[in-house]
């Protein structure tokens, strides 16, 4: 039944032209170059993959080109889809309460975030399958009893991370990730040595060099060009640390739910409210891209050119951020808590959380650091949207498991708990789904 809701919400998404989203203009002109010269693979910088445009050239060709865009968002709502049936899966290996797992499910599939990161036409929609298909094949290879089956499970997720380089760079923070997960299962004696060096061979060595390849080729596309991201190693103070790490007085105002292009008046000239530098601190924004439809793209994508967002939607969205702030702070309790006492398990083998755990935080925070951990360094950080949830949709998603697996271990009798968690979710889902059904 979650997995149908989803559909219909993704259904309706496209009905209602979520898929012309953000960079619009650049993925579809960039798939139209893909379509006549198929060697282009990189349009605008390093962090651009052609599986997108080799999607959407797919699409295109199906359709005759008269309907290529809603082709691509039914893609999506497939591809999307079957990660978050991968995702229950993996969870049976790991919660053991059924409530907690479909919370879980519940709980991801129906955030604003997900909902319309998931159906706009850029590289966003189509990494969640093989980051959700690298830790299902990666937990299967470690819990393999058979030796075929242990080397064909850690082939799959080799595959996926390749896969997964040609949708999105941040794919190779996952390389390294997936080493430690295996580093850690050996040390804490659920595979031999041996068994942890074929599983790496498969889903960490092998990835690596195809994921080199592709991204030599990607710096080599534009070694002659100036970047289009730009770092300054020093620091821009446009996001500080304290605005990265801490709260900020301003922070309040995010339970309103903003729009991107609300604006104001500023030193004399107008102003999008959201994108001063250094007023809201990144765990606010990142909060209210999680909890709402923070672009406004479920109300027409970009077609309505910034038009204010309707009731009962204005007043669904600012509720849909006050109560998701609690499931917020116990996603960053969960995540902290899970960090430390894997640090510990390291020495302590016996505290050891499960490979399941494991697989989910580690994946979630190697995704999040690289992208949360180049903010203070990266030009235009908050005009150009860098702090958007967008980006870091997958680390939502373990974020969230780590959260209702905690849960399962801490209390695993409190059946009344998993019940209520279970029932808070399905009303916050409902929450969600309404604020962003036009």
């Amino acid at each position: 039944m979650i997995l149908l809701g989803f559909v219909a919400v993704g259904l309706e998404h496209i009905h209602t032209n979520t898929i012309y989203g953000q960079d619009f203009l650049l993925h579809s002109t960039s798939t139209e170059a893909i379509i006549t010269d198929p060697g282009r693979w990189f349009p605008q910088d390093f962090t651009n993959r052609p599986l997108l445009y080799w999607l959407g050239a797919a699409c295109h060709w199906v359709t005759h080109g008269k309907g290529t865009w809603e082709v691509a968002g039914l893609v999506f709502v497939a591809l999307n889809t079957l990660a978050l049936y991968l995702l229950h899966d993996t969870t049976r290996r790991f919660i053991r309460s059924p409530a907690l797992r479909l919370a879980a499910l519940g709980f991801v599939a129906f955030l604003p975030a997900t909902q319309v990161a998931g159906i706009v036409y850029a590289a966003d929609a189509i990494c969640q399958l093989p980051f959700v298909l690298l830790l299902w094949g990666l937990l299967r290879a470690l819990e393999a009893d058979r030796t075929r089956a242990r080397l064909g499970y850690a082939l799959v997720a080799g595959l996926a991370v390749t896969l997964g380089c040609f949708a999105r760079f941040t794919f190779l923070a996952l390389l390294p990730a997936a080493a430690v997960v295996i580093v850690l299962a050996a040390r804490w004696r659920r595979v031999t040595w041996g068994q942890a060096a074929a599983i790496a061979a498969l889903a960490v060595l092998a990835p690596a060099l195809p994921a080199g390849w592709l991204q030599h080729r990607a710096r080599q596309a534009f070694a002659a060009e100036p970047p289009h991201h730009q770092f300054d190693w020093h620091g821009t103070g446009e996001m500080t640390w304290s605005s990265l790490l801490l709260l900020k007085p301003a922070d309040r105002h995010i339970l309103d739910a903003p729009v991107y292009w609300d604006s104001e008046i500023l030193e004399n000239r107008p102003r999008y409210s959201l994108l001063v530098n250094n007023r809201y601190s990144y765990p606010a924004l990142l909060h209210l891209g999680t909890f709402t439809d923070v672009l406004d793209y479920a109300n027409d994508g970009e077609i309505d050119d910034g038009a204010p967002r309707p009731e009962p939607q204005k007043t669904l969205a600012r509720w849909s951020v006050r109560l998701g702030l609690p499931f917020s702070v116990a996603m960053l309790l969960a995540t902290l808590a899970f960090a430390a006492r894997a640090a510990y398990a390291v020495a302590r083998p016996a505290a050891a959380p499960s490979l399941g755990l494991t697989a989910w935080g580690l994946g979630a925070l190697a995704w999040f650091l690289l992208i949360a951990l180049s903010l203070p360094f990266l030009a235009n950080v908050y005009d150009w949207g860098y702090w958007l949830s967008r980006l870091v949709i997958p680390a939502l998603w373990g974020f969230g498991v780590v959260l209702f697996a905690t849960v399962d271990e801490r209390w695993p009798r409190a059946r009344w708990l998993a019940g209520l968690l279970a029932v808070l979710v399905a009303a916050q889902a409902l929450l969600h789904i309404r604020s962003l059904w036009y």
